[in-house]
């Protein structure tokens, strides 16, 4: 019986990821590397990071 491929892990961490609710960009294989890119969160709102406080300066 052979070992599992590279790419079948990649495929299992990507799957794990995935269930802990980790957005994945993308996944890189090179050989026995596997890399892989989370994706950014992107704000509920545009004006999530904008201080909008008003008063004296």
């Amino acid at each position: 019986m052979a070992g599992t491929t590279i790419e079948q892990k990649a495929i299992g961490l990507l799957n794990a990821f995935e269930r802990a609710g980790k957005a994945v960009a993308r996944i890189s294989v090179e050989g026995r590397k596997i890399e892989i890119i989370l994706s950014k969160p992107t704000p509920k709102d545009e004006y999530e990071r904008i201080d909008m406080r008003h008063g004296k300066t």
